[in-house]
């Protein structure tokens, strides 16, 4: 008689969680699709946009840090080449003016390097947004139920919608 009662209860179990699955089951296939991240960020228009934006912006601090590093290299050239013919006192004035001068610019490149750096993740922010913003659209127009863009280990071609994607962001859509 238990073991009859178990069957029941069972067979009761089973033909539940099937009604269960059959109701949360979609009527329709899922509509899924993948955008490659990196290839995105890399070819989408508004990505160039913010590059060329960066080095429009730093290119003329680049240039002074640059020409700064010559006219050190020109001094320091000098210095090893007159010291020979200097006191000691005058020799060792001019290796602390070399000292300080370097760690100026050590200085200055690293303020240049941290506000670029800034500005970069900046600009890749609006990017990313942007982007986002264009898959949104797309798979709303599209009908799809999810996009995967970020933290995808595999998507078959089948899947693949980043050619439609760069296509979108090219247009200007």
């Amino acid at each position: 008689m238990k073991k009859l009662a178990i069957g029941v209860m069972l067979a009761a179990g089973l033909a539940l969680s099937a009604s269960v699955v059959e109701a949360a089951a979609p009527k329709d296939e899922l509509k899924i699709g993948f955008v490659d991240g990196t290839r995105l960020s890399q070819e989408a228009p508004q990505a160039k946009e913010a590059s060329d934006r960066l080095a429009k912006e730093f290119e003329p601090r680049k240039d002074e840090l640059i020409k700064a590093q010559d006219q050190l290299r020109d001094r320091e050239e000098r210095f090893n080449k007159d010291s020979a013919l200097m006191s000691a006192t005058e020799k060792q004035k001019k290796e602390r003016e070399l000292a300080v001068a370097e760690r100026d610019l050590r200085t200055k490149q690293s303020e240049f390097q941290e506000d670029l750096t800034i500005r970069r993740n900046e600009e890749l922010g609006k990017v990313m947004d942007s982007l986002r913003a264009a898959i949104q659209t797309y798979g709303k127009e599209q009908g799809y139920d999810i996009i995967l863009f970020d933290g995808v280990s595999y998507a078959s071609d089948r899947v693949n919608l980043t050619d439609e994607i760069l296509k979108r962001l090219k247009s200007g859509k």
